[in-house]
């Protein structure tokens, strides 16, 4: 009878007992601080994690925070004892969001994660672009472009081929980068490659801190490995960027460590990409484009003298324009590669003034249109350098510069003949700051030995 009595006198104290602790639980407010500092000393981060390459970042994060949230999904079904904690769903969802906001730190506070994010970035870019190095290429027969002579007793003009350039091989100096710049024009190449119309050096100075661009004209009569002295851009035509580089190089002594090209059409949708490029018409070069068809779109022939937008359709037949004077009264062929040096200022002007997101968004359009010889790593070195450089200003220069060629016909093609030697000269003081020595050709020439 007393045992009985004492069973239910347990049960009974047990049963206040238990309502007594619930009504502690519903009462007793949540110590958020209490479950970090519980958390945390039953499952210790670890203070030190060893990284021996970029990519091992990402695997520990990845690690620690499966851990845990394992961890925490086997905690789901134990009863809770004197306190309430977060649920399940919550806590991995902090944990998640807590995770992920140390990983945006990392990269974006930190050298080793900006340079993680830099090489993604540049690892993108470079895979969105062609790449060509020219070693497969197969030689093309060029025709003369021979002019409607009316006077049958033109005679070719002597030339001097002396450039100066010697065994040793063509300029190059440290700290400074030469990439060359072509736009292929293939109207009537059919299936195979066009002629090289726009050839620009553009010059990377990390000396001086500055950015250069040389425009080639296209009709300058230079020497061509292996075949006739002919226009410059026809060596693009018969050898492919290979036998571009060695005319170059031979005619003007100056190392070329890459190239970019677009083809016309590619250029047209790179300005269109841009939302078009500011430029400014004369009345004559208004009048002219909009009563021929250097603007192949009838429906774009409405330009108008002074500043304004052109679409790629009117900025290419701007480039094009060769019978009308610029503004500043050059005509023909120079007329034609002034131009070109507009239109590339004002893309480089468009490109300035873009945000960083919108610059990530053109370049993802811009850049399959690109073909281009440049290793990977050389191409995030050239980036890097550029963006820490910092892009203002562009220096520009034409070769042949004025005063330092003649004009005549060879094979009765209608030619640019240049005073090789004084360009030459005229294009180092510009790339490099100063004519080449005797003195350096003759330390490369040990260096290559």
């Amino acid at each position: 009878m007393k045992k009985q009595e004492l069973d239910n006198s347990g049960e009974l104290n047990d049963s206040t007992s238990d309502k007594k602790g619930t009504e502690n639980l519903s009462e007793e407010p949540y110590d958020f601080t209490e479950w970090v500092e519980e958390f945390v000393k039953e499952e210790p981060v670890e203070e030190e994690i060893v990284i021996r390459n970029d990519d091992e970042i990402f695997e520990n994060f990845n690690k620690s925070l499966g851990r845990q949230i394992c961890n925490e999904m086997d905690r789901e079904e134990k009863p809770v004892t004197g306190k309430k904690g977060l649920p399940t769903k919550a806590k991995v969802i902090l944990i998640s969001f807590v995770t992920l906001l140390c990983i945006c730190i990392f990269l974006l506070l930190t050298p080793i994660g900006r340079n993680i994010l830099w090489k993604s970035a540049t690892d993108y870019a470079y895979g969105k672009m062609n790449y060509d190095d020219g070693l497969n290429v197969v030689t093309q027969e060029a025709k003369d472009d021979v002019a409607d002579l009316n006077n049958p007793s033109v005679t070719d003009t002597p030339v001097n081929w002396d450039t100066g350039s010697t065994k040793e091989g063509a300029r190059m100096e440290e700290g400074i980068v030469n990439i060359l710049l072509l736009g292929e024009e293939a109207i009537d190449s059919g299936s195979g490659r066009g002629r090289t119309d726009i050839m620009m050096i553009a010059t990377m100075n990390t000396k001086d801190k500055t950015f250069k661009l040389t425009s080639l004209m296209r009709d300058m009569l230079v020497q061509i490995p292996g075949n006739k002295d002919n226009k410059l851009n026809v060596a693009y035509e018969i050898g492919g960027i290979s036998l571009l580089y060695e005319t170059i190089e031979l005619n003007f002594d100056v190392k070329l460590d890459g190239y970019a090209l677009v083809g016309f059409d590619d250029f047209e949708n790179v300005i269109n990409k841009l939302g078009g490029v500011r430029v400014t018409l004369t009345r004559g070069e208004a009048r002219y484009l909009n009563t021929t068809n250097y603007i192949s779109k009838p429906e774009y022939r409405n330009v108008v003298e002074g500043s304004q937008i052109l679409n790629g359709n009117q900025a290419l037949g701007y480039c094009r324009i060769r019978y009308v004077a610029t503004g500043d009264n050059q005509i023909n062929d120079f007329g034609r590669t002034s131009r070109h040096r507009v239109v590339l200022n004002a893309i480089f002007d468009q490109y300035k003034s873009k945000s960083l997101p919108e610059l990530v968004l053109l370049l993802n359009d811009i850049l399959p249109l690109i073909t281009t010889d440049i290793r990977k790593n050389d191409f995030d070195t050239y980036l890097k350098t550029a963006m820490n450089m910092g892009l203002s200003e562009m220096q520009n220069l034409r070769i042949p510069a004025d005063h330092t060629f003649d004009e005549g016909y060879v094979r009765k093609m209608s030619v640019l003949i240049p005073d090789i030697q004084e360009n030459v000269k005229i294009l180092h003081e510009f790339i490099f700051g100063s004519e080449r020595t005797i003195q350096e050709k003759v330390i490369q020439e040990k260096a290559i030995q």
